[in-house]
């Protein structure tokens, strides 16, 4: 019978196949490892960037101040992405880099800021006003 003779072959194929398999899922890992680590590095000055903003009076800082808010409660301040077409160009990218890292970082974004909290509150009364 020719399938004994196959069966080491099948064998040696299905355990290459799952070594192969399982270095491409530990590849993955580290890769989006790598990734987390470079969005803890720019995440916090993206936010700070927007926060800085945000606290002025203009255009922009009404839309810093809602992408912000959508962040820290998207249920209460729904984030509609026709904003990001009016910052310009930095503050898109810091804006897109904070929606990132909300997404991987360990703790909510405006936590990293002393007195976080506080602020997003703060950005909520002065949206809730300008509504």
């Amino acid at each position: 019978m020719t399938t004994n003779h196959s069966m080491p072959l099948v064998t040696q194929r299905l355990r290459e196949r799952n070594r192969q398999a399982l270095e491409a899922m530990i590849d993955a890992e580290d890769a989006a490892d790598q990734a987390r680590a470079q969005l803890d590095g720019k995440g916090p000055d993206a936010w700070q960037r927007l926060a800085v903003v945000a606290q002025k009076e203009s255009g922009q800082s009404h839309h810093c101040r809602r992408i912000l808010l959508a962040v820290y409660n998207s249920y209460a301040w729904p984030l509609d992405l026709t904003r990001l077409r009016v910052l310009d160009r930095d503050l898109q990218q810091a804006a897109l880099t904070v929606i990132e890292w909300s997404i991987y970082a360990s703790d909510e974004p405006h936590g990293y800021t002393p007195g976080g909290n506080e602020l997003m509150q703060r950005f909520a009364t002065i949206e809730k006003e300008e509504q």
